[in-house]
């Protein structure tokens, strides 16, 4: 069974579902030539080379909007989704598609966990829309709890990530200006990656949060019930290592280990 990868983008969602993969799985990443005859699989966009016609082909489109995941109707293959959210749409979009769904695996290969110590930092890694509120406010109102807040842009690699995440004690998420149709896109991996660690996140519930993670994430109505949720986090340690147990108990579906399986049974995989 031979794997081969290829994505033209460096850094996030693409050297997850492109390079990592390519490695874990052991197959071939960006290959020049050889590839005919593997389970081909083309990471956000990312099209067959011209002329080349792959014995089995697919499109993981990633948290991509519809406008960019509808170029991929121009080519043959099935779509990999990586949240159930997104599987319902690209199910009506594409209704005569072959459809599969495969999380993205979260970056704690190791499965380190967080060091017992008291609840002092709040953090988000991501870009600018990670978190949708000014950060000078949020930073003022996690002092006020007893807490400070961390905000980390440099997430391109996994070795940075996993760095980020030793660092903190519960994760805030909060994308409140979204539009609902790129929200149903987007998947689970912030709370795989922190609930890895045993951190848990407080966060709105966006459409793959609430629909996966139900029970394993706090969610909040809005940016000050999340800090209310926050301060009872800090001040609460048995309500601390209930929603740590049970993130860390949802996140170990998400390792490597148990997404590998999901790609050897893609229909039709060589």
């Amino acid at each position: 069974m031979t794997f081969s990868f290829f994505s033209k983008l460096r850094g996030g969602g693409a050297e997850i579902r492109g390079h990592q993969m390519a490695s874990l799985i052991r197959g071939k990443f960006n290959p020049e030539a050889g590839y005919e005859g593997d389970t081909c699989v083309h990471v956000l966009g990312c099209t067959p080379r011209a002329g080349v016609d792959p014995a089995r082909c697919y499109h993981d489109v990633m948290d991509c909007g519809l406008a960019k995941i509808s170029r991929v109707d121009r080519f043959p293959g099935g779509i990999i989704a990586t949240s159930k959210s997104q599987y319902g749409v690209l199910r009506k979009e594409f209704p005569r598609r072959e459809l599969n769904m495969i999380p993205q695996h979260h970056c704690n290969f190791d499965r380190e966990r967080r060091e017992d110590r008291p609840v002092l930092r709040v953090g988000c890694i991501g870009g600018d829309a990670a978190v949708q509120w000014p950060h000078w406010s949020v930073e003022r109102m996690l002092k006020e709890i007893g807490v400070e807040w961390h905000f980390e842009v440099h997430y391109h690699t996994r070795r940075r990530v996993v760095a980020f995440y030793r660092t903190i004690d519960i994760q805030l998420c909060f994308r409140p200006t979204h539009p609902r149709g790129i929200l149903n896109h987007l998947n689970t991996l912030k709370l795989a990656n922190a609930g890895s660690f045993g951190i848990p996140t407080v966060a709105l519930p966006e459409p793959a949060y609430s629909e996966e993670w139900p029970d394993d994430c706090l969610f909040g109505d809005g940016m000050y019930d999340i800090m209310l949720k926050i301060k009872s986090l800090k001040e609460n340690p048995q309500l601390y290592a209930e929603c740590s147990n049970r993130a860390s108990l949802r996140a170990e579906e998400y390792h490597y280990e148990n997404i590998l399986p999901l790609y050897r049974a893609l229909p039709g995989a060589v």
